[in-house]
């Protein structure tokens, strides 16, 4: 008897643990649909006719102001004390102000919350409203250089918290309770404000998701992608080398690098740079209209100028398979007379890899699993010139 009821408490504790972690509201706009995969909540609804377009993951939406809106009928998630608002927002820079999300039963209702992106200084506009005197109004500045940002929005209690990329960039506490809560749709790019008072949306949503619950920083975390992104680390070669430069698998159109010197294909992004000399490269990237740049260091050096010091490893990688920056391994083994030991640790100090080989490399397993990505400390023990040396390092698992 008790066996049974001990054994029914756990399954109940796993399945309510396992609903927990799902969000209540899960657009992914796969196959342009605003189908919602969340658990007991309905579909989105899209107005207008907004395109369907390549997103961070898959499929994305691209709203031209106007009509064009997708709502999601109110799930009462807002009603909660704790709630957390995830997704990624591409915006058309120049175009003028524009709603981003609103929840309000009219444009004239003090009770609601809205967020409106502001072109002139690129920001995002956030409010909390039940009335004149329980507001919250939050300014956050969004990063320049960018096309894509993920953006997230966390309400505890009366603290309200905006994370862009992972970095917590403003946080209000209100010093109580805002019940903004009503009966009117979640509206991605419209609301009783737009066409009226306010210009619907223009600019690309993707990957939406409301949960009933503070992300943890692996959820963050698991949640952003790179986009435009160089992922080759700066790096050392010998005179006369060349090296596979990789980079982000996104919805860029167009790439240009520059300089243009020792680059065996300019205009594509993954290619191979023979460079002539220690140069900082810098690639461009075009999508929809946006413009970004990364940059990648390559220092060219000769043997006989290089000590006992210089042993040089990346800072990052990405073992997804694609031949490209797949393993992590020391990039100048020449330096080493005789290699001690080559380990890799992850955060509790458990060994990822080892080994004594200056040729080897690892692949971003463990066990024949992949690592989950994330920063591994690494320890390279080696003679040189008769004397042993010791380097440390971080290097990044990206994938």
């Amino acid at each position: 008897m008790y066996q049974f009821l001990f054994i029914s408490i756990s399954l109940m504790l796993v399945l309510n643990f396992g609903y927990a972690q799902a969000p209540v509201v899960n657009l992914t706009f796969d196959n342009c649909e605003a189908t919602n995969t969340g658990p007991n909540s309905p579909d989105g609804e899209v107005s207008g006719s907004p395109d369907c377009v390549c997103g961070v993951f898959g499929s994305a939406f691209r709203l031209s102001g106007g009509e064009d809106a997708i709502a999601i009928p109110d799930t009462n998630v807002f009603r909660l004390l704790t709630f957390s608002i995830a997704f990624y927002f591409q915006p058309e820079k120049g175009v003028g102000d524009f709603t981003v999300l609103s929840h309000q039963e009219e444009c004239n209702s003090l009770i609601g919350f809205s967020v409106l992106y502001r072109s002139t200084t690129n920001s995002l506009a956030l409010e909390f409203t039940r009335d004149l005197g329980r507001r919250v109004v939050m300014n956050v500045d969004l990063p320049e250089n960018q096309c894509w940002y993920h953006i997230i929005i966390e309400r505890s209690g009366g603290r309200h918290s905006v994370f862009v990329d992972g970095e917590k960039l403003a946080e209000v506490n209100s010093g109580g309770l805002i019940e903004f809560a009503n009966d009117a749709a979640i509206s991605i790019g419209g609301g009783p404000c737009v066409p009226g008072f306010q210009q619907g949306m223009m600019g690309a949503i993707d990957e939406f998701r409301i949960y009933d619950r503070i992300l943890n920083a692996a959820e963050k975390f698991q949640l952003r992608r790179d986009v435009h992104t160089i992922l080759s680390s700066d790096t050392v070669v010998l005179v006369g080398s060349d090296i596979v430069v990789s980079v982000s698998d996104d919805c860029t159109e167009s790439y240009f690098w520059s300089p243009t010197e020792g680059v065996e294909t300019p205009s594509m992004g993954n290619t191979r740079i023979s460079p002539p000399s220690s140069t900082t490269y810098f690639l461009e990237f075009a999508e929809a209209g946006c413009r970004v740049r990364d940059s990648i260091s390559i220092i060219v050096v000769d043997p006989s100028d290089v000590t006992c010091n210089d042993l040089a490893l990346p800072n990052a990688f990405t073992p997804n398979s694609d031949g490209l920056n797949d393993r992590f391994f020391i990039s100048n083994p020449f330096l080493i007379e005789e290699l001690l030991s080559f380990e890799i640790f992850d955060r509790s100090g458990s060994t990822m890899f080892k080994s004594t080989n200056p040729a080897d490399s690892w692949d971003g397993n463990f066990r024949g699993e992949p690592v989950n990505p994330g920063v591994y400390l690494y320890k390279v023990e080696y003679r040189c010139d008769g004397e042993i040396f010791l380097k440390t390092g971080q290097v990044s698992v990206i994938r």
